[in-house]
């Protein structure tokens, strides 16, 4: 008996390309598959934690307000004394001044208007003269006025310039003369001058100057 040889069947491309393509895809769908789950299981465990925006906590650091100083740690400021404090003004005794510059320094700068008063009220803190205005101005030596348009005071017409005067030397925290001067004139009183201001001289006590109460 005679076999028939089979022949050999070969492949081309065309007939293997399907297995090499499926195969492929199933190399590359396995991994795919399997990063797919790990995601998907992070993703489902992470949701348990996400933060909701009712329940977000802001990062960003809230303004805040500083404290308000306590009284222990805000000093307290003086507040500044006139050196003619303890000197009694009444709305007659500003008049009685604005009358007496008026009379003596009506034509004088303005410092020496005001030195003029501050002349009286050194002499109402001192231990020499009187204690109110009103006394030192209408103060007399024997028959001699120690100011000498007393007489005649009230002839004068003051002004706002002399009231100004008047307020500024009472209120000043730096006054235009040293506490004991006490006297002016055109000429010097004595050698113990203290200011010279417009056609005034301005002179201290020759005895030292003493406030009252100290």
């Amino acid at each position: 008996m005679r076999h028939s040889r089979k022949s050999r069947r070969t492949f081309s491309l065309p007939d293997i390309l399907p297995f090499i393509v499926g195969g492929a895809a199933i190399i590359v769908a396995v991994p795919l598959a399997i990063l797919l789950s790990a995601a998907s299981s992070r993703y489902a465990e992470a949701k348990k934690y996400e933060v909701t925006p009712t329940a977000a906590v802001s990062l960003e650091a809230e303004p805040r307000e500083a404290p308000a100083p306590t009284p222990e740690d805000t000093p307290e400021r003086e507040e500044p004394v006139s050196r003619y404090a303890a000197v009694e003004l009444t709305e007659e005794d500003a008049y009685i001044l604005a009358c007496l510059v008026y009379h003596e320094a009506r034509g004088e700068p303005f410092e020496g208007q005001a030195a003029v008063v501050e002349v009286v009220f050194n002499r109402c803190l001192s231990d020499e003269f009187p204690d109110t205005v009103e006394e030192v101005v209408f103060q007399k030596y024997g028959d001699v006025w120690q100011f000498s348009p007393a007489p005649y005071l009230y002839t004068a017409e003051p002004g706002e310039a002399q009231y100004s005067a008047v307020m500024y030397a009472y209120n000043a925290e730096e006054p235009i003369v040293p506490p004991e001067t006490v006297f002016f004139s055109t000429s010097p009183y004595n050698e113990h001058i203290t200011a010279i201001i417009g056609n005034h001289y301005f002179c201290e006590i020759v005895q030292w100057y003493e406030v009252k109460g100290d």
